[in-house]
């Protein structure tokens, strides 16, 4: 008595397809995706230490180049680290 809904169950079973994964939410930060927000949030504090350096060194070898004494060209250095710290920051978001 119980074969015959065993076999229809089974039977059902087999023929429903197979239902597809849920998707996880993605994270894309300056065109790569990244499977959690922290991966997304680490890569986005690297891009802004990055502009911070390089705001750095721009700016101050380009006093120094134009002629700056010590002290100017560790102000303009200063305040290009601030700039490239704010750009890198902002570039994109999470």
């Amino acid at each position: 008595m119980r074969l015959i809904p065993t076999i229809i169950i089974a039977a059902l079973a087999a023929g429903v397809p197979a239902l597809p994964a849920v998707a996880k939410t993605k994270y894309e930060y300056n065109g790569r995706t990244y499977n959690s927000l922290s991966a997304c949030r680490a890569e986005k504090k690297r891009a802004q230490q990055r502009g911070t350096v390089v705001g750095a060194i721009a700016a101050g070898a380009g006093a120094a180049l134009l002629g700056g004494n010590l002290g100017e060209s560790a102000l303009i250095a200063g305040g290009g680290a601030v700039v490239g710290n704010q750009l890198g920051k902002n570039s994109k978001k999470c």
